[in-house]
């Protein structure tokens, strides 16, 4: 079930739109009932969105990037809002004020609404008779990471199937540089190698791109 935004998502949708530069205010909703906040930058407004969470804004408006990095903000978070709402209060001695996202065999995955209104995620074990449970992994607001670690931990993905970022990094470097060597690629073996790139690329944290960017400029030039 999807929900409307919550006044308590739509403070935390505020702060993290101020980190990246916007302004975010609420409308008043004898204008527009369905309508709940603005978001602008510089004085311009970007967009509006709606209590479900759907965005509106001027057909003329230039602002595509902006509109599409708020958007993107807005459903990430109300994704887990939605998750946690949905999900049931945990039956577990010590952690009631949990809830359960999903289970399966011995482990489970759990979410919690922090004063901050972030949703912050854990991985458990239960205990023998499953009235509590123990060993603890804890992801904060990193919903993919713990994501994947019940995965990995309940037996629904084997380990060994999975890269570290390390070994992602490793993997990177070395497609980068066969691309920019490898003079026999052909045609199709050079464009399959650009997409293994970009995928990986999306799975890598940013500074580690712009340092292999960096350092093969660092080459180029003979630094």
């Amino acid at each position: 079930m999807k929900y409307d935004i919550s006044p308590e998502l739509a403070e935390l949708f505020k702060k993290k739109a101020s980190v990246l530069g916007y302004s975010v205010r609420e409308e008043a909703a004898e204008n527009d009932p369905q309508l709940l906040l603005s978001a602008f930058r510089n004085q311009e407004e970007i967009c509006k969105f709606e209590k479900t969470g759907a965005m509106r804004f001027r057909r003329d408006s230039p602002f595509v990037e902006e509109r599409k990095e708020l958007h993107s903000l807005l459903l990430d978070l109300k994704e887990r809002y939605d998750l946690y709402l949905n999900a049931k209060p945990l039956d577990c001695e010590g952690v009631r004020d949990f809830r359960l996202i999903s289970e399966f065999g011995n482990h489970l995955l759990a979410a919690k609404q922090s004063k901050d209104n972030e949703i912050r995620f854990v991985t458990w074990q239960y205990d023998y008779d499953r009235s509590g449970v123990t060993l603890g992994h804890y992801y904060e607001t990193n919903y993919e990471g713990a994501l994947k670690d019940f995965a990995v931990r309940s037996g629904l993905i084997d380990e060994n199937q999975l890269f570290t970022e390390e070994e992602m990094a490793v993997l990177y470097q070395s497609c980068v540089f066969r691309g920019k060597h490898d003079d026999d690629l052909t045609f199709d073996s050079e464009r399959k190698l650009q997409d293994v790139i970009e995928k990986l690329e999306d799975n890598l944290p940013q500074e580690v791109v712009t340092q292999q960017t960096v350092q093969e400029q660092e080459d180029e030039h003979g630094i």
